[in-house]
């Protein structure tokens, strides 16, 4: 696979859902470019990069590419998806932000927040570990509930598959980066 591609075969690629093309703009080429503009509308705010990526992919890819279909081959790609992803970075974290201060704490029981949170908490690890469960290739089922699950040591895991601590979290984050994918692509199709 070629490291560099015009903006023109980025646009056409992205538009007709090219996996490598979609990994290559948020997961590598444009990766650095995508935290420093994350970081920096986020200001002192504590945010999860990785999720806010992935946010950014699903604003962009949402009805059929249309955020993508507004860019003009005109201007460099690079420019267009660095200001798409600095005013969304900038909007979400807001809108977290205030959604959370939204929320009337004077009204809560702490006996209804803790039960609530209970339910919600078992339901989503539930939904975790059943996730993780259907996860393929084998490998990266061992690893996830190793990891995640079971809470291991990294470096005993890796010890026993036989990989370095660093090719353990490659494996770890692609394995994850495929839960989400085909979590999501369930969901679509429900």
């Amino acid at each position: 696979m070629s490291n560099s591609y015009t903006d023109f075969e980025i646009y056409n690629r992205l538009l007709r859902n090219d996996e490598r093309m979609i990994r290559y703009v948020f997961y590598e080429h444009f990766n650095s470019m995508l935290r420093f503009n994350a970081l920096k509308a986020a200001g002192n705010k504590s945010i999860e990069l990785d999720d806010l990526i992935q946010e950014l992919y699903l604003y962009i890819s949402k009805n059929d590419w249309e955020k993508l279909r507004k860019y003009s081959p005109e201007y460099p790609f690079a420019n267009w998806f660095s200001v798409v992803s600095y005013r969304f970075f900038k909007d979400f974290t807001f809108s977290m932000i205030e959604s959370s201060q939204n929320v009337p704490i004077d009204n809560i029981d702490d006996r209804t927040v803790l039960s609530q949170g209970n339910n919600i908490s078992s339901s989503i690890i539930m939904d975790i570990k059943n996730a993780i469960r259907k996860a393929k290739p084998p490998r990266d089922r061992q690893i996830l509930e190793a990891l995640i699950l079971n809470e291991e040591e990294p470096t005993d895991v890796a010890a026993q598959f036989e990989v370095t601590v660093d090719n353990l979290y490659n494996i770890k984050r692609r394995a994850i980066a495929k839960l989400i994918k085909n979590h999501l692509q369930d969901y679509l199709n429900r």
